[in-house]
């Protein structure tokens, strides 16, 4: 059961759902309560902080890296990419000599 069939189950009071540690399970209205709540929580929360991979520095490492791949694509020999992202998933690509 994926998590929406589960969410639609307990909207429905057929199951319930432990919504934190303490929590002994919650279901029907109860659950749609608290679920609204944190929705609501989250959107009014006008969160500011400045995530990693949101800042200037890191997208600009992003920009070079796309640009690597675009030199890869042409030939061009590049050994390491900036960033962790796409080291994991394209490290492959690059040579090893």
């Amino acid at each position: 059961m994926n998590t929406v069939q589960k969410m639609q189950a307990a909207l429905a009071g057929q199951i319930t759902l432990r919504t934190w540690w303490g929590c002994s399970g919650l279901a029907g209205e109860a659950f749609r309560s608290w679920f609204l709540d944190r929705l609501m929580a989250k959107i009014n929360r006008h969160d500011c902080r400045r995530w990693r991979r949101m800042t200037p520095e890191f997208q600009a490492s992003l920009y070079r890296d796309a640009q690597r791949l675009r030199d890869i694509r042409h030939r061009v020999i590049h050994r390491q990419f900036e960033t962790d992202i796409v080291n994991r998933r394209i490290g492959h690509l690059l040579t090893q000599d």
